[in-house]
């Protein structure tokens, strides 16, 4: 998992999952029956699964923070992508790259210029991202690499231009994510946060098994709607 700092001046891991519908989250509990036993047992010190203070703005939704350069986010998103579209009608689903330096501020400028103009390309940019700095070894930190990983997924605009002409409203966007980041906690990636009181990462399942850790995002989601 990436462990990236948090910008300094930023104030200024390919799983199928199991069609977690609404209607399917009874039949979840019984595949889960450990994992809501540690959930829920008043006496469970280490649980899998990390509480922070709720974050008012972020409830009813389900947030995954990622990194492009992250080989675990990369295996992931495939089923991050299949969560998505299959989350009851009452929670929305959102994809951030969490700031650090390792990727640059560069790159997360450019992401919250996608998720904030083309917000219909965010997955598209998003695995672009991977091919381009995991398997091309491009550099995220580059405004060329990046203009060509947007390029590659016809992003209408020229990216480095956009994030120029806009950089007064995406620096505050940045600010608010890392306001943001620090409020979940959220440190390393995947992660994700539910309901802006839980965080989920596969570090939370032993030895980081991804179908632990498909039935754990599912549970903390079933917790969350009180299933």
């Amino acid at each position: 998992m990436l462990r990236g700092e948090v910008f300094s001046q930023s104030r200024p891991s390919r799983i199928e999952n199991s069609d977690p519908t609404k209607s399917n989250y009874a039949a979840h509990e019984r595949d889960n029956e450990f994992i809501n036993h540690q959930l829920t047992t008043q006496n469970q010190q280490i649980r899998p699964y990390l509480q922070v203070p709720s974050v008012a703005s972020e409830q009813s939704t389900v947030r995954v923070f990622f990194s492009p350069n992250c080989p675990f986010s990369k295996d992931y998103f495939d089923f991050f992508v299949n969560l998505s579209k299959t989350l009851p009608s009452e929670l929305k689903f959102e994809l951030s790259a969490l700031p650090n330096k390792r990727d640059g501020i560069e790159y997360a400028l450019s992401f919250l210029a996608v998720r904030r103009f083309y917000p219909n390309f965010v997955p598209n940019f998003v695995q672009a991202s991977y091919l381009g700095f995991q398997e091309l070894g491009l550099s995220s930190k580059s405004w060329a690499a990046i203009a060509r990983v947007s390029r590659a997924i016809k992003l209408p605009l020229h990216l480095p231009s956009l994030v120029l002409r806009e950089r007064t409203v995406l620096s505050k966007d940045l600010v608010a994510l890392d306001d943001l980041c620090k409020a979940l906690r959220v440190t390393n990636t995947p992660c994700v946060a539910v309901d802006g009181t839980y965080t989920v990462t596969p570090e939370f399942v032993a030895g980081a098994d991804p179908a632990m850790f498909n039935q754990l995002v599912n549970s903390v989601i079933s917790m969350t709607l009180g299933a």
